[in-house]
């Protein structure tokens, strides 16, 4: 029996998948500017959802103990009203209760909180129990906001940002993209100098994916110069990395700074390859060993939630079921997107056996090419190895 099977359940992941437009590099499953009733649906959905996740639980192998992360991720969750963020809070509460020191996250855009008469919501999603707020905030430059198709500007992010610290948000991060169209080393350095002066403590930096079928894919295939090549994406994330040190965030994974304390504990669950509850179309699971994925449908997610014979535990939602070899390799991989790699010690934990035992061979290899450090403690990216971490990843596979 894998360790995912044997371990206690203590995160739980919404999908809120409504926004107010879809963005240009954007394929994420969504529904714009969504009829009030859609709203309403996806709420009964959830919470038809939770009470299954709860109930049949243990006729699933899945071991629950009270939640000490929930997210609230999209899509864009700040798009439908606080009532509904609050009553989700108080039924995961009542079905799975929620750890003292509970990290509640509400993923936001700035155009939801951006403007004074907009400063209420956030008080009611602190009222809710919403503790971390995580803003869009991609770019401080209008201009590649208008590019890439957001709807909000550098003032309103701002506003938005110190408009949450007042009301008392324990944490507030954001994030940011690089490599967007047009984008100069200026451009970054401009929004590193305004994201100074903000009252963060958790900051995502992601270099621009362009996905099949989004706009940017088909401006990438009609002017591909428009984008920045490699080695200036490369020169923007080492910028990024030393800047951010400066300004006293540590850099813990691979895409993520944070203060010291204010770690994303929702997301440190994935990336320790641990298990997790989720809910809502399209939301992927990792329960005793098993990953499943709902339909990326707001019509068929609720029609299999509220089916007596299908349900989130239904056979039909499986995607894989890890094995001890498939799981060794996600403890591994995963592991290695954070700055303190892998350790022996918790390795042997999960698996009763010791990582070299495993990957030996191809460590060394990784070593040998100065993309890892083996040392006692056990295995962590070098500095160069950042640049080169999907190759050390496929490297282990």
């Amino acid at each position: 029996m894998i360790y995912a099977a044997r371990q206690e359940v203590t995160s739980l992941y919404i999908h809120v998948p409504f926004c107010g437009g879809r963005c240009h590099y954007c394929d994420f499953y969504t529904l714009a500017s969504p009829a009030p009733e859609s709203l309403e649906i996806w709420q009964e959905g959830i919470l038809h959802e939770l009470s299954r996740l709860a109930g049949e639980a243990d006729d699933n192998g899945v071991l629950l103990a009270p939640l000490q992360t929930l997210y609230f991720g999209g899509g864009t969750p700040s798009f439908v009203p606080p009532r509904m963020i609050a009553s989700i809070i108080r039924n995961a509460r009542g079905l799975f209760g929620l750890d003292g020191d509970s990290d509640i996250t509400l993923e936001a855009n700035p155009e939801s909180a951006g403007k004074e008469e907009q400063k209420h919501l956030l008080d009611q999603w602190r009222e809710a129990g919403v503790n971390r707020i995580s803003f869009g905030v991609q770019s401080m430059s209008d201009r590649l906001l208008a590019a890439a198709g957001r709807r909000h500007t550098a003032a309103e992010a701002a506003f938005a940002v110190r408009a949450a610290k007042r009301a008392g948000f324990k944490h507030i991060a954001c994030d940011l993209i690089t490599g967007l169209p047009g984008q100069s080393m200026a451009d970054l350095d401009d929004t590193l100098d305004q994201i100074e002066k903000l009252p963060l403590d958790h900051l995502s930096a992601y270099a621009l994916s362009v996905e099949e079928g989004t706009p940017f894919d088909l401006l990438r295939r009609k002017n591909p110069q428009a984008f920045p090549d490699d080695d200036l994406e490369r020169e923007m994330t080492h910028r990024l990395i030393e800047r951010l040190g400066r300004m006293g965030f540590i850099h813990y994974e691979i895409s993520n700074f944070a203060r010291e304390g204010a770690e994303s504990r929702h997301n440190l669950v994935y990336w320790k390859a641990d298990s997790y509850l989720a809910a809502g179309p399209s939301a992927a699971s990792y329960l005793g060993g098993i990953r499943r994925s709902q339909p990326a449908s707001l019509a068929d997610w609720y029609q299999g939630v509220t089916d007596p014979e299908e349900g989130p535990f239904s056979a039909g939602l499986i995607e894989e079921r890890l094995d001890e070899k498939a799981a060794r390799i996600e403890t591994m991989v995963l592991g290695l997107r954070l700055m303190e790699g892998v350790s022996r010690r918790r390795f042997f934990e999960r698996h009763g056996t010791g990582f070299e035992d495993v990957f030996g061979s191809r460590l060394n290899r990784l070593q040998e090419e100065g993309l890892v450090h083996l040392d006692e403690g056990g295995v962590r990216l070098t500095a160069r190895g950042l640049d080169f971490a999907d190759y050390a990843a496929r490297s282990l596979l």
